[in-house]
């Protein structure tokens, strides 16, 4: 497994170090691209920095917006996105797992073929959609009921109701794909010959799952909890601008100047070092996610660590 993670350690820096890299010359490279409030081309210094930088980067100095230190920036906005992830992730193991079990039929070991539709509807309908009809009916009920008073908020940070939409528009693809793999792979361990033979045993239907079935599928679950994870950093930009949640993603898109409102560009917008970090920040969350299931799968499936010794002997 040493190997295994030093392989990735290694992957990861080098792709970490292109994404800063790239980062910080967008700005530099496409300096038309960038406007200040007034509609003016921002100006930019044609000769690029970056040597200096990277020695201050090294050396623990993220770099400065203006008079703010870029370390201050990110700070409370990293913490905000991991905790809307933990829980949006939180979430989506939990009731995928759930829902993935009670799909499975006692009787035939089977998925049901209602809960076959369900779960095929979910994992192909993409959060967004599911927000946009959410916001709509939330929108539409302020306009033209009596009550006033809207069911959930819909934009703003917390950690109450305001959670709520945000975790289901991040959460409900990546919970009913892990619900639709779940329920496939269970099915499948259901029909084999050891299901068989536990059952003559008598044992019960959560013995089976839990001590014969569950153990065999620990891998491919756990692979799709990362893509699960990775899905929910993509989509984490979006979010938080739609539901105004003070995070890094919404920080990124402020850097770049997309905005969602008609206000004119802010403090952050094409601020090289800053665009540079969240880059940074955003691609390691990825590549940590990939590391850990990765490096879980491998410790939880003998299969697998058998199979890499296996290789090693051979090319030995």
């Amino acid at each position: 497994m040493a190997r295994l993670i030093i392989r990735k350690f290694i992957i990861m820096l080098i792709i970490l170090g292109l994404l800063n890299y790239v980062a910080y010359h967008y700005a530099l490279m496409h300096p038309r691209l960038f406007f200040s409030p007034a509609g003016r081309p921002v100006e930019h210094e044609i000769e690029s920095h970056y040597p200096e930088y990277l020695q201050n980067l090294l050396a623990g100095d993220l770099g400065m917006v203006g008079t703010t230190a870029v370390s201050d920036i990110i700070r409370d906005p990293i913490k905000n996105s991991l905790i809307l992830l933990a829980v949006a992730i939180l979430t989506t193991v939990i009731l995928g797992l759930l829902f993935g079990f009670l799909s499975i039929s006692r009787r035939t070991r089977r998925m049901h073929p209602v809960a076959l539709t369900f779960l095929a509807a979910g994992s192909s309908m993409p959060g967004f959609v599911f927000g946009a009809v959410i916001l709509s009916f939330i929108v539409y009920r302020l306009l033209y009921s009596s009550n006033k008073t809207p069911l959930l908020p819909i934009s703003g940070f917390g950690l109450d109701e305001h959670l709520i939409l945000p975790v289901l528009v991040l959460a409900i693809q990546p919970t009913f794909h892990l619900a639709k793999v779940t329920a496939g792979l269970l099915e499948n361990e259901l029909q084999k010959d050891y299901i068989q033979v536990a059952r003559s045993k008598g044992l019960s239907w959560p013995q089976l799952i839990w001590a014969h079935a569950l153990p065999n599928m620990l891998s491919p679950v756990l692979i799709t909890i990362g893509e699960a994870m990775r899905l929910m950093v993509g989509a984490l930009v979006i979010v938080e601008a739609i539901f105004l949640w003070p995070g890094i993603g919404r920080v990124f898109l402020l850097t770049i100047g997309l905005r969602l409102d008609a206000r004119g560009p802010g403090a952050f917008f094409g601020a090289q070092d800053l665009i540079a970090i969240i880059a940074v920040v955003l691609g390691s969350w990825l590549l940590l996610t990939d590391l850990f299931t990765s490096v879980l799968a491998y410790r939880l499936d003998p299969r697998l660590s058998h199979a890499a010794e296996e290789a090693e002997v051979t090319l030995a």
